[in-house]
C-alpha cells in the first residue's frame, strides 16, 4: 500500500510540474493582432488616397457614361432605320457602332488597369510603413507573434491584445521624410543595366 501511494504522489508531483510548466511556456508567449483593412482606411494617406482614387474613377466613369450614352444614340437610330436603310448603309452603320462598342470595352480595360495599379501602388506604400511599425513593437515588447486580422486568420482575441489603433495612431504620428525612407527601402531594387562594356583593347601596330 505504501509503494502504491508513493506512485501515486509522484504521479501527480509530475502532473502538478508539468501543467506549471506549460503555464509558464504559455505566459511567455505573447500575441497581438493588427487589422490591416482597417489601418489602410483610416491612417490619413489612407483616407487621402481612397478619396484620390474616387475622384479619378468619378471622373473616368463620367467619360464613360458619355460613349455609352453615343452608342445607345447609335443602336436606336440604327434600329429605326434599318428596314428603310440599303445592305450596304446598314452594314456600313452597323460597321460603325461595333467600333465604337470595341472602344468603350477598350477604355473600360484601360481604366480599370490604371485605378488598380494606382492603388497597389498607393495601398503598398502604406503597408510597407505598417510593416515597419508593427515590427519595432513585436521586437521592443517581446511579442512571440502579431498576426493579420481581416484576412481572418485570427478568428478570435480578446480586444486587449488589438494593436490597430496602436499602429494607426504611430503611422499619422511619424515623420514624412521617415515614412519616405521606410518606404524606399521596401520597395524592390530596379533591375541593373548590366555590366558596362569594356573598352575595346587597342591592336598594337605593326612596325
Amino acid at each position: 500500500m505504501k509503494k502504491v501511494a508513493m506512485l501515486v504522489a509522484v504521479i501527480l508531483v509530475a502532473g502538478l510540474g508539468l501543467r506549471a510548466a506549460n503555464a509558464a511556456d504559455q505566459a511567455a508567449q505573447k500575441f497581438g493582432y493588427v487589422d490591416f483593412q482597417r489601418a489602410l482606411n483610416e491612417v490619413e494617406e489612407g483616407k487621402k488616397a481612397k478619396a484620390q482614387l474616387k475622384s479619378e474613377f468619378d471622373e473616368k466613369q463620367k467619360k464613360l457614361d458619355e460613349v455609352q450614352n453615343q452608342l445607345q444614340a447609335m443602336k436606336n437610330d440604327l434600329d429605326k432605320q434599318r428596314l428603310i436603310l440599303s445592305a450596304d448603309a446598314l452594314k456600313d452603320k452597323e460597321e460603325e457602332y461595333r467600333k465604337k462598342f470595341m472602344e468603350l470595352q477598350q477604355k473600360l480595360g484601360t481604366y480599370k488597369e490604371e485605378i488598380a495599379t494606382k492603388e497597389a501602388k498607393m495601398t503598398g506604400d502604406i503597408i510597407a510603413v505598417v510593416h515597419n511599425i508593427v515590427g519595432n513593437i513585436g521586437d521592443k515588447e517581446g511579442y512571440t507573434f502579431i498576426l493579420e486580422k481581416s484576412q481572418e486568420v485570427v478568428l478570435y482575441s480578446p480586444a486587449k491584445d488589438d494593436l490597430t489603433e496602436r499602429v494607426i495612431k504611430e503611422y499619422n504620428g511619424m515623420p514624412k521624410d521617415q515614412k519616405d525612407k521606410i518606404i524606399k527601402a521596401y520597395r524592390p531594387a530596379a533591375p541593373s543595366a548590366g555590366p558596362a562594356a569594356a573598352p575595346a583593347a587597342k591592336g598594337k601596330k605593326g612596325k
